[in-house]
């Protein structure tokens, strides 16, 4: 199942050399590969689908390969492009563009243990991209929510580039790969919204990466964790400390209009939040308002 350095991997569009090992986890890895046939360095994403792996074998297989169908016809720079899918024996691999850089949650990481908090303005610009992105993926003619927007899954290229990475959870709107009526709980559960949990009764839409992404901003913003929506559903005279705690007296750098935005993205209810990525971008970047980004 886990591929060792040098190893050469057959595909449909040709030959990759195992580099290393990026990531791993109970039932695949993410190898660093050269793709000699275009000259190019790529990504690959396994799969185990022997018995040994999992008894999900055909949800797997299914999520893999509905992967890729989705991603191969994506064009934007905050989206990695889809290359190749094959299987070999009990493995099926996703090759994509392999994207350089570090991910937003390292970034914040090294914030942290020198005790110091991200600037707004940096922050803003990390979410105008990754709203850009969201933006395409919402308004595909079926449209697609990642489902798992979180600062691990945003990469920061060398030449400041945000890139939605992992699309393992996403699904199409009008095509549910669950066996069950409503989503069971998947995602972070420090970003994902309540309807992301079994027993919600929602299903997610656009509305759960608009929540994920305003979580997302808060943590890099505040330097720690938001609370959890299903904690924050509590009555409030259970715990008061569950509250959103004003960004501004966290991190001196945020604008009350940057926070208020967040906190809206943050709501509870779907119907609270913004309705869209797009919605979200235009309040959080209002026509005619000067916002000084940093290069």
């Amino acid at each position: 199942m886990f591929l060792l350095e040098g190893v050469t991997i057959k595909g449909n569009q040709g030959d990759y050399v195992i580099e290393r090992q990026v990531a791993r986890g109970g039932m695949g890895a993410i190898y660093r590969a050269e793709d000699r046939a275009h000259a190019r360095t790529v990504a690959i994403k396994t799969a185990c689908l022997s018995p040994e792996c999992s008894s999900r074998i055909d949800e797997i297989r299914e999520r893999l390969v509905h992967e890729m169908q989705v991603l191969l016809p994506l064009d934007h720079p905050g989206i990695p492009k889809v290359y190749d899918q094959f299987t070999r024996a009990d493995d099926a691999y996703l090759v994509m563009e392999f994207i350089e850089g570090q991910t937003l949650q390292k970034i914040q990481e090294k914030m942290i243990s020198r005790d110091r908090r991200l600037e707004e303005a940096r922050v803003l610009g990390w979410a105008l991209q990754a709203l850009d992105a969201l933006d395409y993926l919402h308004t595909q003619p079926k449209p697609i929510i990642h489902r798992d927007i979180k600062p691990e899954n945003l990469m920061l290229t060398p030449d400041g580039r945000v890139v939605l990475v992992d699309f393992g959870l996403m699904k199409q709107v009008e095509r549910e790969l669950e066996s069950g009526p409503l989503i069971h709980a998947i995602g972070t559960v420090e970003f994902a919204p309540p309807e992301q949990y079994a027993q919600s009764g929602t299903r997610t839409d656009q509305r759960t990466d608009v929540y994920s992404l305003g979580a997302t901003m808060y943590y890099l913003l505040a330097g720690h964790l938001p609370p959890r929506a299903v904690d924050r559903m509590l009555p409030m005279s259970i715990n008061v400390s569950l509250k959103l705690n004003s960004l501004r007296k966290l991190n001196p750098s945020v604008g009350v209009h940057t926070e208020r935005v967040i906190f809206k993205a943050m709501e509870i209810d779907p119907p609270d939040r913004f309705t869209s990525a797009r919605a979200m971008r235009e309040a959080l970047f209002p026509r005619g308002k000067f916002i000084a980004l940093p290069f």
